[in-house]
């Protein structure tokens, strides 16, 4: 029990680590590390377009954030927000029944 107490430990220090040093340059990574802190597709959709982000001249909506967190993960807060996703949905997914 102790054992797992300090490798969550771990886990915990090395996320707030990479998430501290994370410094997002694009629309997509602004868009996985949104997801990171909020975890809600809604609320980082609404926070990217106050943000000014656009596709083209339209604003964002919930599809074109999930497939950014959907797409194939380029660094390490985007493998992070990719589980989270897949993890939230299941959980949102098994409520249905």
């Amino acid at each position: 029990m102790i054992e797992d107490a300090k490798e969550k430990i771990k886990q915990l220090e090395n996320y707030i680590e990479t998430v501290e040093n994370y410094s997002p340059e694009t629309m997509e990574q602004e868009a996985v590390f949104l997801y990171v802190l909020l975890e809600s597709v809604t609320k980082v959709t609404a926070e990217l377009n106050k943000r000014g982000y656009r596709i083209g001249n339209r604003k964002l909506n919930t599809v074109d954030v999930s497939s950014i967190i959907k797409s194939k993960p380029v660094d390490k807060i985007h493998e992070m927000a990719k589980r989270r996703f897949t993890r939230n949905k299941k959980a949102v997914a098994g409520k249905w029944f």
